[in-house]
């Protein structure tokens, strides 16, 4: 079993109090049901049409979930920096297959831990309850409607500089051409905006 105080632990102990407090004794449940996994860049963590089963914590890179139409065109869903969750949470959901991928986008580590045990250990604690919620509430609501709202209602400008809020560091770390995926542009048009600002 992963030690309590290993740094990787100790970050995704960080995360969850980030969203409600949580006891070491409740989060000590989930001790026994992690693994710390290595990935290598361009690593597929779940295959499109895959039926997802895993949970993952990022502790060190950069993951990004994305699908591809029969021309090739790359779509990228979202990215997943580190000190955040991942996973292809409908399909794990509902189980059935993945309507995309989940890569790796640079060399780093993982936490990764079966979803449905990840719930069983949530259901048995009132403070892991606390904290599923509020991030649900945050991540697939609130995350989820602002992107909503910027792809509707923002020009492409407006989108690369909302996208730059959330994610500084991204544009040095990642190819341009999954930044203009994320944002619905073309790489020519990530490239004139970034010149115009």
């Amino acid at each position: 079993m992963i030690s309590w105080d290993h740094p990787h632990i100790q970050l995704f102990y960080r995360y969850l109090n980030g969203f409600a407090p949580v006891s070491q004794a409740s989060f000590e449940a989930f001790l026994p049901y992690i693994k710390i996994r290595d990935v290598q860049k361009n690593e597929n963590i779940v295959f499109p049409g895959q039926t997802a089963r895993n949970i993952y914590f990022v502790c060190e890179g950069i993951l990004v979930s994305q699908w591809m139409d029969d021309e090739a065109n790359v779509y990228v869903k979202n990215f997943f920096v580190e000190s955040h969750l991942a996973g292809s949470t409908v399909s794990m959901l509902t189980n059935t297959p993945s309507g995309f991928g989940i890569e790796s986008v640079e060399d780093g580590t993982i936490l990764e831990m079966n979803y449905e045990r990840y719930k069983q250990v949530i259901y048995k604690h009132e403070d892991l309850k606390n904290y599923y919620i509020a991030n649900l509430e945050q991540n697939w609501i609130i995350e989820n409607e602002r992107r909503q709202i910027s792809f509707a209602a923002e020009n492409a400008t407006e989108r690369y500089l909302s996208f730059l809020k959330q994610y500084p560091k991204l544009p040095q770390r990642v190819p341009q051409w999954l930044i203009a995926s994320y944002l619905g542009i073309t790489p020519t048009q990530l490239s004139r905006i970034r010149k115009d600002l």
